[in-house]
């Protein structure tokens, strides 16, 4: 469809805030395909401004430091492929962001500008287009829905990888689970995680994964953590990528030690995170810092609550003159 040229359907200085939750995936053996939203958030604000302006990107917060504040930034790109979606030239814009979600860590950062592009240039250019369809926007955008969808609906969501119309599963997570990831200093780029991983993987390698994925997603949702340490294990991307992750089995053994229930990598790294009962998290942190200090180790331990409410959107318009 050709963009026309014709005005914004919403005046200039309207303006459209986003909050939007980061994320964890894969949770072990659910490759690709489960994610759940975490309690760390990017707050992104656009505002239209008046024909003929540049677009401005201005970003803080303690995350900020080498996101781009430039018209490519994504926040900004998803938001005007919107209008051009619609059949519309996107209008001048200007993005406020406060960024806390770390980028490059496997919390899903690139999926809190991508939703919050989308649903912001979505509510701008008057809501052509439905939940689902944002969604299948984004997951085209991302390549794989187990981050931008709990970005948006909040929760713990089954996603089926290439599915056309997306299909998913919304479930809530038992509040008795904690979720305390280590989170590094250094970075692990997706696409580099990526090239680890094997063209090809052998059928049983196939069955184990598949037989035990079931198990992490309703040990969350039902708050029974029984076997999680079992089901957790992986043969899709684990053993190809555990290189990648500083003192890892260190940090493993450190965390059943101290009571989790499970442990992983968190989407591709460079985070890990420690799944435990509500009753072991004071204690599993304590022992996962005393790990960072033993290792001489540069990062922080955060516990990061399941988010159940996704992203939240508010429309402002002008006030009249």
């Amino acid at each position: 469809m050709t963009a026309q040229a014709r005005p914004a359907i919403l005046p200039p200085q309207t303006r459209c805030a986003v909050s939007v939750p980061g994320s964890t995936s894969n949770l072990g053996p659910c490759f690709d395909s489960v994610g759940c939203a975490v309690s760390a958030r990017n707050h992104f604000e656009f505002m239209l401004l008046p024909e003929g302006a540049a677009h401005t990107v201005h970003l803080t917060g303690p995350r900020a430091a080498g996101i781009p504040a430039t018209p490519q930034n994504l926040a900004l790109t998803s938001a005007r492929r919107v209008f051009f979606d619609a059949g519309l030239e996107p209008p001048p814009m200007q993005l406020r962001a406060h960024i806390e979600v770390p980028n490059a860590r496997g919390l899903g950062s690139s999926s809190t500008a991508i939703i919050a592009g989308l649903t912001a240039g979505n509510q701008l250019a008057g809501a052509p287009f439905t939940v689902q369809e944002i969604l299948e926007r984004a997951v085209e955008w991302e390549g794989h829905p187990d981050n931008v969808v709990p970005a948006l609906l909040g929760g713990l969501v089954v996603s089926a990888s290439k599915s056309r119309p997306l299909l998913y599963r919304r479930l809530t997570v038992h509040p008795d689970v904690c979720f305390v990831f280590v989170i590094p200093e250094y970075e692990v780029r997706t696409a580099e995680a990526r090239r680890r991983l094997p063209s090809r993987i052998p059928l049983a390698d196939g069955v184990w994964n598949s037989s035990r994925s079931p198990i992490v997603i309703l040990s969350m949702h039902t708050g029974d953590l029984t076997g999680l340490r079992e089901a957790m294990q992986d043969r899709f991307h684990h053993p190809y990528r555990k290189d990648l992750f500083r003192e890892y089995e260190r940090f493993e053994q450190a965390a059943f030690d101290a009571g989790a229930a499970g442990y992983c990598i968190s989407g591709a790294g460079s985070a890990m995170l420690a799944v435990c009962k509500r009753e072991a998290r004071d204690q599993l942190m304590d022992a996962l810092e005393a790990t960072l200090t033993e290792c001489d180790f540069t990062g922080a331990v955060r516990d990061l609550e399941p988010d159940q409410l996704g992203t939240q959107t508010s429309l402002s318009l002008p006030a009249p003159e």
